[in-house]
């Protein structure tokens, strides 16, 4: 029973560590100008915003 609960709280430790494979690549910006033309380069669309001094790239729609 203990193991089993060590084993669980493991699991959803690491899960919750573990970085998004989106999220892998980091785009530094300073403002949501700069995050256009590299955002357009990975997802093909210009759907992006500078959130936290880094790119957030959004799919096209």
């Amino acid at each position: 029973m203990n193991a089993k609960f060590i084993l669980l709280l493991l699991v959803v430790t690491t899960t919750t560590l573990l970085p998004d494979a989106k999220g892998a690549e980091i785009i530094r910006c300073s403002g949501t100008r700069e995050c256009y033309a590299p955002c357009q380069k990975l997802t093909g669309c210009l759907n992006a915003k500078c959130m936290n001094k880094a790119c957030k790239c959004y799919g096209c729609v």
